[in-house]
């Protein structure tokens, strides 16, 4: 009977994360899916302002070698960013954060796709490589196009 390594190697995928966050101070994923089978790992952000889902996940790419982003317009105005890579140790991570156009300070055309931060215009449904300063142009875009709050004396 063939001997079940899936605990074991469970073990070693979330000791090796688990490093990798706290050696790093990088900020915690809202969701962590862990393949024992592919030796993957998937981490989504999804909570927090629609800047600082982007911005963690940026942290996060900034933290793996062989890194792919790609951005792509959904359908209904959201902005869906996804990376993968691989942690010093070699474990292959996943990333993903999505947000509104609008709430991204982006304007949405009509049907035909959107434009973000002036600069980047996407179509739907049409997946697009990016570099780490594009997406960090539109963190820092929306970051200053976002309303300022009064404050109470």
């Amino acid at each position: 009977m063939p001997e079940n390594n899936a605990p074991r190697r469970l073990d070693g995928l979330l000791r090796s994360i688990r490093g990798h966050i706290r050696t790093l101070g990088l900020p915690r994923p809202d969701r962590l899916v862990i393949s024992t089978p592919s030796g993957s790992v998937h981490a989504e952000f999804t909570s927090g302002t629609a800047p600082d889902r982007l911005a963690c996940l940026l942290v996060w790419a900034a933290s793996l070698h062989g890194v792919e982003l790609t951005w792509t317009l959904q359908a209904a105005g959201s902005l869906s960013v996804a990376a993968t890579g691989r942690t010093a140790s070699g474990v292959m991570l996943g990333l993903a954060a999505s947000a509104s156009v609008v709430e991204l300070g982006g304007k949405v055309k009509s049907g035909s796709g959107a434009v973000l931060a002036k600069a980047f215009q996407l179509a739907v449904c049409s997946p697009e490589q990016v570099t780490f300063d594009e997406v960090a142009q539109v963190v820092q875009a929306a970051r200053k196009s976002a309303p300022r709050l009064a404050v109470a004396a």
